[in-house]
């Protein structure tokens, strides 16, 4: 599984920014927003591939037996 991960910005209405992280599953070209936040930090990032990892864990799991 190739995957492709990135940080971009949304402007808000009330003129913030959020930070948006997304990864792109070049196999299946789907695309899964994996948190948004107002101020990434380190901590924020790790948390989230961490649980990228588990889904995928799983999801890798149901494919094999498949």
């Amino acid at each position: 599984m190739i995957l492709a991960c990135d940080f971009f910005t949304a402007d808000l209405l009330d003129g913030t920014q959020a930070y948006v992280l997304a990864v792109i599953e070049h196999t299946s070209r789907r695309i899964r927003t994996l948190g948004v936040t107002l101020y990434p930090a380190g901590e924020w990032t790790a948390r989230q591939a961490r649980n990228l990892i588990m889904d995928l864990g799983e999801h890798a799991t149901s494919r094999r037996l498949a």
